[in-house]
């Protein structure tokens, strides 16, 4: 696939390479000669603001020409249904389908130090763009993908691309890994006090019992193989207790068992801690303690709370080493953050780079529905993942009950 620019940018190398090579599974090489593009009889399409006469010619609007952050303008026009933005008056499509494509899997309007964030200063789904637009389970990337794949196969027929295979996969966030179980005797004693109080009788003889080194049903312990392909991954915390961080403490017997019982039937990654987004070296430090204890390489991660900065988050994970992270996904909501269910590198926008941090987003998480609604939206996700290609990356917590 032949693709003419007349410059190339690290926008349009990222931007194209999403398109062609993650989506379209096509290889792909670029031309800034013109004639060079003119003479070509293999499948091609030029991207510019000026007239190419060419088969496959998209407008340009601004964005992948830049190199700075700035206010976009989200002007919206309708297309396949759906209002779109960066629309366009020329060649074969009435919307720029690259800049909504790289708007959308850089984050780009999450850098706006405008946004207002909620109280544990995170990004939600109802401010977002795709949210405002009303198709925020959707993806939208894909689609945008597939219909420039097509117009390209109208005139070039020997032109073959392949969508994304469906993946589900299972992955867990072990926030709390016991209720009951390798907790210090002071956590057991402030939850038997507090459990007198509120009067729940049950609770506080099972906090009695643990201390007296009784065995007891701890309903957290939900941790058997599962007979799936992926293999699950569970996201373990490793950060010293505090208000926001309450899984039991890695020097505990408990926690060790543990480790060794997932890792015979899963993969493990690391769940940075509440405060790893604004301090960096956290998650440094987090990833040594589980490497240590679980004697495995950590090269994957999920932000706790799903609690992240742009790019700061995801530069510290690089440093730390790790590779695939899996924190893009709604707090508040459930679809496709970044409008793609493929893997796909971060593009640090301060930079303007592509980086070698690969992410994994995430569509749902167990505990933003009751489990009638849950079941209703994952069914939902399901669908559309299946219908356009790509991972199904689902959340739960074994420590969340319904």
């Amino acid at each position: 696939m032949l693709i003419y620019v007349p410059k190339t940018t690290p926008r349009i190398f990222y931007t194209f390479k999403i398109i062609f090579e993650r989506l379209l599974n096509v290889s792909l090489h670029f031309t800034t000669d013109i004639d060079e593009f003119l003479v070509s009889t293999e499948p091609k399409m030029a991207y510019s603001s000026q007239k190419i006469e060419a088969s496959v010619w998209m407008e340009a609007t601004a964005l992948l020409f830049e190199e700075n952050i700035m206010k976009q303008n989200i002007n919206t026009e309708k297309w396949g249904g759906y209002s779109l933005f960066f629309p366009v008056k020329n060649g074969n499509f009435s919307i720029d389908f690259a800049s909504v494509i790289f708007f959308l899997v850089s984050r780009y309007e999450e850098y706006d130090n405008a946004v207002l964030l909620d109280k544990h200063k995170r990004f939600s789904c109802k401010n977002s763009i795709a949210h405002t637009l009303g198709w925020h389970r959707t993806l939208m990337t894909h689609r945008l993908a597939f219909a420039l794949a097509e117009e390209i196969k109208k005139y070039f027929p020997q032109f073959v691309y392949k969508t994304p295979q469906f993946v589900e996969f299972s992955t867990h966030d072990v926030d709390i890994a016991y209720q009951y179980k390798g907790k210090q005797w002071w956590r057991l004693c402030g939850a038997f006090a507090k459990s007198i109080f509120t009067l729940r009788f049950t609770h506080a003889q099972n906090c009695l019992k643990t201390a007296l080194g009784i065995d007891v049903v701890d309903p957290f312990d939900n941790f058997e193989p599962e007979n799936v392909i992926p293999k699950p991954i569970y996201f373990i915390p490793t950060a010293s207790f505090g208000k926001y961080d309450k899984n039991i403490s890695v020097k505990s017997n408990a926690f060790r068992r543990l480790i060794c019982k997932i890792k015979e039937h899963s993969e493990i990654g690391l769940h940075p801690s509440y405060h790893s987004s604004e301090n960096k070296s956290f998650i440094e430090k987090e990833k040594k303690k589980l490497e240590k204890v679980s004697q495995l390489t950590i090269t994957k991660s999920r932000q706790h709370f799903l609690r992240f900065r742009f790019p700061d988050t995801f530069r510290a994970l690089l440093e730390a080493g790790i590779t695939d992270d899996y924190s893009l996904g709604w707090h508040d909501d459930a679809g496709f953050r970044a409008s793609i269910a493929v893997p796909y590198p971060f593009f640090d926008l301060l930079k303007n780079e592509e980086t070698a941090l690969m992410l994994h987003p995430l569509a749902f998480m167990d505990c933003v529905f009751a489990q009638e609604e849950g079941s209703s939206v994952l069914s939902e996700l399901r669908e559309e993942a299946k219908k356009m290609g790509g991972n199904l990356i689902v959340l739960t917590h074994n420590s969340y009950l319904q």
